[in-house]
């Protein structure tokens, strides 16, 4: 089974400041998704698919990234603001 490693575990920015989220996982990512939960909401909100042809892929302030020989996805977000607040998930596919 393939195990994913979200770091870091959580994170305390200020607003107006970037951060990273990183996603490594133990096999070949084939596939990634990430996913943010708003603090007191059910239900997770999709934020970015990046499948193996596409490397980057950006939303507004969010990019994510996909490199499969680190076997390693990123998140990141520029000048957060209290919009970003949360917990952010990625689901990853593998074969």
């Amino acid at each position: 089974s393939q195990e994913l490693e979200q770091s870091p575990r959580s994170l305390i920015i200020q607003e107006g400041e970037d951060l990273t989220i990183n996603c490594n996982s133990s096999k070949t990512l084939y596939g990634i998704q990430w996913y943010r939960q708003k603090y007191g909401e059910g239900g997770l909100s999709f934020l970015m698919l990046l499948l193996k042809s596409v490397e980057e892929k950006s939303h507004e302030k969010i990019t994510a990234r996909l490199d499969e020989k680190k076997q390693q996805s990123s998140l990141h977000i520029t000048a957060s603001d209290p919009s970003h607040s949360g917990i952010y998930l990625c689901g990853a596919e593998a074969q």
